[in-house]
């Protein structure tokens, strides 16, 4: 016969030290950070490691918590001064879902964000969107939240009703609205950094350095970083992380494609430094 007297009373020391662990933390810990980013912009790698594993922080994910059906959507979200990083927040949260009315929607106003410490965590657009085409229109897992799946199911029909060229055409125009969110959000924060998927790859040293501006990250975590961070070697469209090339997109679009994929986003490239 179980002891369910004995069960209950252990359910209750673990709430208590739960909370009692989610007090301290906000009273004494450094203090919170916001990590912005979009869709296919290695969020889940920031998401399943790097938030997990910043000293001092205790990571709180409340788009996967939306997300997986583990928090109400009748209650305001919380988000305490110290001790805290919280993210990933993406900009390109459907903006009829839950994830985008309680948590993109208070965090990306002004007033909120001006004086945050937050990292801003970008990708060429262009790589963005032809990710986002075979994640959205094949391998991207669905939502328990009945009213998620839904949208998820009809973008996915969507997706899979046109070619990778007209994808990235049709949604350029929310593509240059997004970073334009962005580009807002980073002049408007007195303590924000812009750290951009290429130097992750590229330039590891660059990408370090400024991650680690206002925070502290164990050199064996960043060993662990850069190794889960390189590239899958050929391509792997049946997989959630396809390949994670920079500049993938060059190989995917006709130069027909490409051409007027520049003239729609030449503004915000040119902004962020990303060759035409």
């Amino acid at each position: 016969m179980k002891d369910e007297g004995g069960s209950k009373h252990m359910s209750r020391i673990v709430g208590y030290s739960s909370r009692l662990r989610k007090s301290w933390f906000s009273w004494t810990g450094p203090e919170s950070v916001f990590f912005f980013t979009f869709h296919k912009c290695a969020s889940t790698l920031f998401s399943s490691y790097i938030l997990r594993n910043i000293k001092g922080l205790e990571r709180v994910d409340y788009a996967s918590q939306i997300y997986d059906n583990r928090r109400s959507t009748d209650r305001e979200l919380t988000f305490r001064k110290k001790g805290y990083v919280y993210g990933p927040i993406r900009l390109s949260a459907n903006p009829e879902g839950p994830v985008h009315k309680l948590l993109v929607t208070p965090t990306t106003e002004p007033g909120f964000v001006r004086d945050k410490i937050a990292i801003f965590f970008i990708r060429d657009p262009r790589d963005i969107l032809v990710s986002a085409y075979y994640s959205f229109g094949y391998t991207h897992g669905l939502s328990q939240v009945r009213d998620i799946q839904g949208q998820q199911q009809a973008r996915r029909k969507s997706t899979q009703s046109i070619s990778l060229d007209e994808y990235v055409l049709v949604n350029a125009d929310s593509q240059v609205k997004n970073f334009e969110k962005m580009i807002e959000l980073t002049r408007v924060c007195k303590r924000g950094v812009i750290l951009k998927y290429e130097d992750m790859i590229d330039n590891f040293e660059s990408f370090r350095e400024k991650f680690c501006r206002d925070i502290v990250v164990d050199d064996d975590v960043m060993r662990e970083i850069h190794k889960r961070s390189r590239p899958i070697e050929g391509e792997n469209a049946e997989s959630h992380r396809r390949s994670g090339k920079v500049g993938g997109f060059k190989e995917k679009l006709s130069e027909e494609t490409l051409q007027a994929l520049n003239g729609h986003l030449e503004n915000i490239l040119t902004k962020l430094d990303y060759p035409l």
